[in-house]
């Protein structure tokens, strides 16, 4: 190249650079980037993630096969400023528009996804955020046929196996008719499992994993399990990245959330309100990688969904996982013992059923059914290793063999059970009368009622309301109308008249008529639900309500509940019991008790109260010949015998002694005390006997007594 042809070169180079800065190319480049960082932000917020991923591939695709063939055409056709300029001022945003359409219509099965779902995949193998407890999905295949099969191996579950199994045929249906082309209505696969502790949920919702995989519900079936101390976190805005960090775990599977109920703590708690938000948020978003089982408590669980529109809007399938039989939970015991190499003896074969339904008879809702009886199989094994520890030899069997003795260990001195399986104490201030053993039918319960001294028109109103409950039962058998019944009780009279004597009788009347489950008498006054700070009255009566389930309630001296308009925590007492009365009304009787005119008064005082307790039952004061019938009762009870003379004097003595009774007279307990002071007296006298005979050891005298004759010579004794 010559001098001049050089000039003329570089002469061309400027006048393109001058024609590019009045063009104003540097303004439209800046456009041109400006346009391309906001399509990017509107595509990230608009597109999800599979999608992105793929307008990513097609920009790396096409954008590289644009570089190259723009290189080309520039060498051939000398484009170097078209090239620098504006392809890529407005090439950019052109590539973008391109990969997106092609991604949203040509979705490519890219290496990006693939990643994403890598990572998905590594997530199961990475240590669960801490609080949950995690049950990985099985690495075999499991068809729904297995999966329901292992769910019918279960003790007991009768009614929540046949809420499963048909809600297993109507995913598959739905399945088959969307197949086919028909019309299926949406389903939620959110569950809520209702029941008391140890009945099995979290195993069934392990089940419940592996059928919605069968099914293609979820992917992969693993279970991820928590409660609220799992999601909460300790400052606002903590619980909701806790909770999503639970959910990103759970995707593709099933969260498992236990004890649900304590994320609603009231109107204050803010963290257990962001839980639920996101929670809710995120049921909707991953609707097709997430499924939620809720767990708690009956009643709970239902004030839990009822309290957001947006839980009660997906949580629509409900299943209730009844407490476990006696004999459901022997047979889970012998589950226990041969899961583990042990075997029954035969003496404890054929009584283990009939000694653990003697202590779980007084269950309450804390009752831990499954919980209990595996911990009464690692007593048992405790107590059995200690027994065989003894022997020097032992051999096989004795290794393996669990005795009756074993296992009884466990329940001696058990007044109750609790959630934990051990010995459960009343709470304080109460007195509690356990059930019998024996199971007492409606007519030896009124026998023992009419042996009873006295009380006439106690007898005939138990006994009429008796027929009129036995009736009702039979109407409903047969298909006929039956008004509710209420089978509360107000028990009126003056002191030692019988009421608590009569409420234990009618807690084993109620259990022979299945009005109640167990049969127990929890006994209490103002002091047994009282507390001394306000809110803490309405948790301690809610304990000793707890204690009363299926059982009988006694509140003697109710009437101190109301002490004015001053009393808060008698108002707190009241409602609790109103509300539970209301809550727990197929498992909970209550008798209440006390002076008539107070009584009245104390059910007047509060509308809730008029409505649940409309039967009276009015105890008269003993005469004295009845209370001389008690005195016998006692004296004979106890191995004594009276005098002739005490025979012929004692009522009359008794008849004197009453005359001027005010309404504070103790009637029966006046007669118990009158017979234990004159057994103490006895012990007086005969103890300066140097021997005494049988006779002289058992019989009481007037002395005894303290009756005195105006005409000592009319006794017969010396």
């Amino acid at each position: 190249m010559n001098e001049k042809e050089y000039d003329n070169r570089q002469a061309g180079d400027q006048r393109k650079v001058g024609d590019r800065k009045k063009s104003g190319f540097p303004y439209v480049k800046a456009f041109g980037c400006l346009a391309d960082i906001v399509m990017m932000v509107v595509l990230f917020c608009a597109l999800k993630e599979d999608i992105m991923a793929n307008v990513f591939a097609y920009m790396i695709m096409i954008g590289l096969l644009a570089l190259l063939l723009g290189w080309i055409a520039s060498k051939i056709f000398d484009l170097d400023g078209w090239l620098n300029g504006t392809l890529f001022s407005f090439a950019m945003p052109g590539l973008i528009v391109v990969s997106t359409i092609l991604a949203i219509f040509c979705p490519l099965e890219s290496e990006a996804k693939e990643q994403i779902e890598a990572h998905d995949e590594a997530r199961s193998e990475l240590s669960p955020p801490p609080g949950v407890r995690y049950t990985p999905a099985s690495t075999n295949e499991v068809s729904v046929e297995e999966a329901l099969a292992e769910l019918n191996e279960l003790v007991g579950l009768k009614p929540v196996k046949a809420e499963v199994t048909r809600f297993a045929k109507f995913v598959r249906v739905a399945q088959q008719r969307k197949a086919a082309g028909l019309k299926v209505a949406p389903i939620s696969y959110h569950m809520v499992f209702t029941g008391n502790p140890g009945t099995g949920k979290t195993t069934v919702a392990r089940i419940m994993a592996k059928i919605y995989k069968a099914l293609g519900v979820v992917k992969k079936g693993h279970l991820v399990e928590c409660d609220r101390g799992a999601l909460v976190a300790g400052y606002e805005g903590q619980s909701a990245i806790k909770t999503g960090k639970v959910i990103d775990f759970a995707l593709d599977g099933i969260l498992f959330v236990d004890e649900a109920y304590s994320l609603v703590n009231g109107p204050k708690d803010s963290y257990g309100d962001e839980v639920i938000s996101t929670l809710l948020k995120r049921m909707e978003d991953d609707r097709d990688r997430l499924v939620v089982i809720v767990a708690g408590y009956t009643h709970e669980m239902k004030r839990f969904i009822d309290a957001n529109s947006g839980l009660a809007s997906r949580f629509s399938h409900y299943v209730d996982f009844p407490d476990y039989s006696a004999d459901e939970l022997a047979e889970i015991f012998r589950m226990n013992a041969k899961k583990s190499q042990y075997v029954l003896s035969p003496d404890a074969e054929r009584n283990l059923a009939a000694f653990i339904a003697a202590k779980t008879a007084n269950r309450d809702r804390k009752f831990g059914n499954g919980r209990w009886v595996r911990n009464l199989f690692e007593q048992a094994v405790a107590h059995q290793a200690e027994r065989v520890a003894e022997i020097a030899n032992p051999t096989a069997e004795q290794l393996m063999t669990i005795e009756m003795g074993d296992v009884g260990e466990m329940g001696k001195g058990l007044a109750s059970i609790g959630a934990d399986g051990l010995a459960r104490t009343p709470p304080p201030g109460i007195r509690y009368t356990p059930a019998s053993t024996n199971v007492v039918s409606v007519e030896e319960a009124l026998a023992e009622l009419n042996e009873l001294v006295g009380l006439k028109p106690v007898k005939a109103e138990v006994e009429k309301f008796t027929a009129f409950v036995r009736v009702a039962q039979q109407r409903k058998a047969a298909g006929l109308k039956v008004a509710p019944i209420s089978y509360h009780m107000v028990f009126t009279g003056n002191p030692g008249t019988g009421k608590t004597t009569v409420a234990r009788i009618m807690a084993k009347i109620y259990r022979a008529l299945g009005v109640v489950k167990n049969g127990h008498l929890v006994e209490c006054d103002r002091s047994g639900l009282v507390a001394g700070y306000t809110g803490q009255t309405a948790i301690k009566t809610g304990q000793v309500i707890d204690f009363a389930l299926d059982g009988i309630l006694f509140v003697d001296e109710a009437y101190s509940l109301v002490n004015g308009p001053q009393d808060s925590y008698g108002d707190e007492a009241i409602s609790t019991l109103l509300k539970r009365m209301e809550d727990d009304r197929d498992r909970l009787v209550v008798i209440v008790a006390g002076y008539t005119h107070e009584m009245k008064r104390f059910i007047d005082a509060n509308s809730g109260l008029a409505s649940r307790f409309t039967h009276y039952v009015e105890f008269p004061d003993y005469t004295a010949k009845e209370l001389g019938g008690i005195f016998r009762m006692n004296a004979k009870k106890n191995q004594y015998v009276l005098s002739s003379d005490v025979e012929k004097y004692l009522d009359a003595f008794i008849g004197i002694r009453t005359e001027k009774r005010d309404r504070k007279f103790g009637n029966g307990r006046w007669a118990r005390n009158l017979f234990e002071d004159a057994v103490a007296r006895q012990a007086m006298r005969v103890g300066k006997i140097g021997n005494p005979t049988p006779e002289q050891l058992k019989t009481l005298t007037m002395k005894d007594v303290g009756i005195k004759l105006k005409d000592p010579a009319a006794s017969q004794e010396d």
